[in-house]
């Protein structure tokens, strides 16, 4: 409590079936799937929009994607856009109507596309080429050659390029014009990460002995070091939220989350609470002053940083789940299964589920679940049987 950091100036995104169990919760209803559309074929005849485009009234859909693997989606720009080897695609978020595709080089491809700058940015790690594409028609708008990096980061407009010799390059992500290209000193293989709604980009890097963690929070625009502080501990961001960032504390020999930081960078003040239980492959998520977590045992928990308590925890027996995304209502995770599970985030109650869709590959162990996307009161998943579908968030039980 109490831990300084360093400020230099003044002061988020950013991925083996089990059932519930015998204790679990049984849904009565599954909603209507009211559209399936393959994406295979010709290009599928646009359906009429009815009254319920407009209406309070959503039910959901479902949509199978070209390929048997699970889809990795984004939202923005009023599309649904999502990315499959060698394929970006993009939907009608209220129908699931397949808009528009694009090829893209499959070797290149490792994330749900972005949406900066209102241009739609394929995931891109460890290529020389980038190029963003028109949210409406899918057709290329900017295409240029780069030097090797590791990754891309968006954020406020701007796409970070983090170059395999460590420098970081600014690019304006509605032009492709480099702002700025410069290296952060003591940053000798910076790891950027963006969170949705704020407009910095985070790195940190831990000493060697784990006695340390520093924080560096990065102006996109100017490549500028807005904050830089040097916090106690082995720590992995989490979130960000009002200014300040939250992460975990990893002890152990297996790495495991022991505790929640949240660092506030105006006063140059930290605030720790431990967990009740050791936490294995920590993920997690914020809304005010709750820490919504996921850990690699399926179990879903809620921590408030101001009270210092566990506010609930539920186990899903999931053996583990994407990260968790939050609306302030409910908790939401996909399982390695294709279900979408939704937890109520006052009280911790499993009050949702969609069925399984399981894909010819569903035996594999995928490196990382992709996360849900929550947007204008709906919730867009994928599955592995290369489905996308979206609920409403605001009653799960009808799901």
């Amino acid at each position: 409590e109490g831990e300084a950091g360093r400020l230099s100036g003044g002061r988020r995104r950013r991925r083996r079936l089990l059932a519930l169990g015998a204790g679990g919760v049984a849904l009565a209803a599954v909603a209507a799937l009211v559209s399936v559309q393959l994406l295979d074929g010709l290009e599928p005849t646009p359906e009429p929009r009815s009254a319920r485009s407009a209406s309070a009234g959503f039910s959901g859909w479902a949509t199978p994607g070209p390929k048997k693997d699970t889809p990795l989606c984004s939202h923005g720009a009023g599309k649904v856009v999502c990315a499959q080897d060698g394929l970006v695609f993009a939907l009608d978020p209220l129908d699931g109507r397949l808009l528009w595709r694009h090829p893209v080089d499959s070797s290149r491809l490792g994330g749900p596309p972005a949406v900066a700058g209102g241009l739609v940015h394929p995931w891109s790690g460890e290529g020389r080429r980038l190029e963003a594409l028109d949210p409406a028609t899918g057709e290329p708008q900017w295409q240029r050659n780069v030097p090797a990096y590791g990754e891309s980061v968006p954020v406020a407009g701007m796409l970070l390029l983090i170059g395999t010799d460590g420098k970081v390059t600014g690019l304006d992500a509605g032009s492709g014009d480099t702002k700025w290209s410069r290296r952060v000193p003591g940053l000798q293989a910076p790891n950027f990460v963006s969170f949705a709604g704020d407009s910095l980009a985070y790195a940190t890097s831990t000493s060697v002995d784990g006695s340390s963690t520093r924080v560096v929070a990065l102006d996109p625009a100017t490549g500028d070091v807005r904050w830089d502080a040097q916090l106690k501990g082995a720590l992995k961001l989490v979130d960000t939220s009002d200014g300040s960032v939250f992460l975990v504390s990893i002890e152990g020999v297996y790495s495991e989350a022991r505790a929640l930081v949240r660092y506030s960078p105006a006063e140059g003040t930290s605030r720790r609470v431990p967990l009740p239980l050791p936490l294995s492959r920590a993920h997690g998520t914020v809304r005010g002053d709750v820490v919504y977590l996921v850990g690699g045992d399926g179990k879903v928990s809620a921590v408030d940083m101001e009270a210092r308590e566990q506010l609930w925890s539920l186990e899903t027996s999931v053996l583990r789940t994407s990260s968790p995304v939050s609306d302030g209502r409910h908790v939401y995770v996909s399982a390695p299964d294709g279900r979408l599970l939704a937890v109520d985030a006052g009280d911790g109650r499993l009050v949702g589920q969609t069925p399984p869709r399981l894909g010819a590959s569903s035996d594999e162990v995928a490196a990382e679940l992709p996360e849900p996307v929550l947007a204008d009161g709906r919730v867009y998943a994928a599955a592995p049987d290369g489905t996308v579908f979206a609920a409403d968030a605001r009653d799960p039980s009808a799901w």
